[in-house]
């Protein structure tokens, strides 16, 4: 089975929702089936989506490929009438092997990256702000796939040395800020959750709610659950150090 857009219904699908998905997913099927090798190869495209969202489809997605806490890439195909998740039983019907086929959607998403019309801006408080990317495509959150190209083709010349604050509030977004100063990296650890949780607010399909440090292609998340369902902001060594801060030992 394929699934249309797996990351737009949370938790439990009311019946009138899932027949609605069902329909769908039957159209998306047929969609499939009509494409041949080399639609199908054009058509794949790597994806972010929330861990936890995609693992309580129960639809199996074993192959899933971990980007960071709370997020994992999945295969999907970009189709005219839809983006069409691919679990399980789809991938292995392919034929093709997983490395290939991940390849493939990888350079896909890239290309997309660069030919994709993107509003850059900076948002924020006053004098304070972050920038925040948002784009009519679907795929615009898991550019941050590929962040350090992606930052660099939004923000040419940006310094990176500090590593990068982002979130991914929902699919057509990422907000992010560099870190390269002190006062660079007190405006990320700031603004990033505040813009990006304000963001979620529209209502749009969410990715994350979590905020990630990147550093040297290592991605740590800065937030953790608390009881009661908020987050709890913390930081990293490397951030403390780029605010002047020392820890405790």
């Amino acid at each position: 089975m394929a699934v249309p857009d797996v990351d737009d219904e949370a938790g439990v699908l009311h019946g009138d929702v899932r027949a609605h998905l069902e329909r769908l997913t039957e159209a998306a099927e047929t969609d499939i089936d009509r494409l041949d090798h080399s639609a199908f190869e054009a058509a794949l495209t790597s994806r972010l989506v929330g861990a936890e969202r995609i693992q309580s489809t129960g639809l199996g997605f074993s192959y899933a490929s971990p980007f960071a806490t709370h997020l994992h890439e999945v295969l999907t195909l970009d189709l005219p009438t839809a983006v069409v998740t691919l679990p399980d039983d789809r991938v292995q019907e392919s034929g093709m092997r997983l490395p290939k086929l991940m390849d493939r959607a990888r350079r896909n998403l890239c290309t997309l990256m660069h030919s994709v019309p993107a509003e850059v801006m900076r948002v924020g408080d006053g004098s304070r702000s972050v920038t925040a990317v948002m784009s009519d495509s679907p795929y615009t959150a898991s550019f941050a796939r590929f962040l350090a190209d992606a930052v660099e083709l939004w923000t040419p010349g940006a310094d990176q040395g500090g590593g990068i604050v982002f979130a991914l509030p929902h699919r057509h977004a990422v907000v992010f800020q560099v870190c390269a100063t002190p006062q660079q990296t007190r405006d990320a650890l700031d603004l990033v959750p505040l813009q990006a949780e304000a963001m979620q607010a529209d209502g749009l399909t969410p990715v994350s709610p979590h905020v990630y440090h990147w550093l040297d292609r290592r991605i740590t998340c800065l937030t953790t659950e608390n009881t009661d369902g908020s987050l709890r902001l913390g930081t990293t060594p490397e951030l403390d150090s780029l605010m002047g801060l020392r820890r405790a030992v």
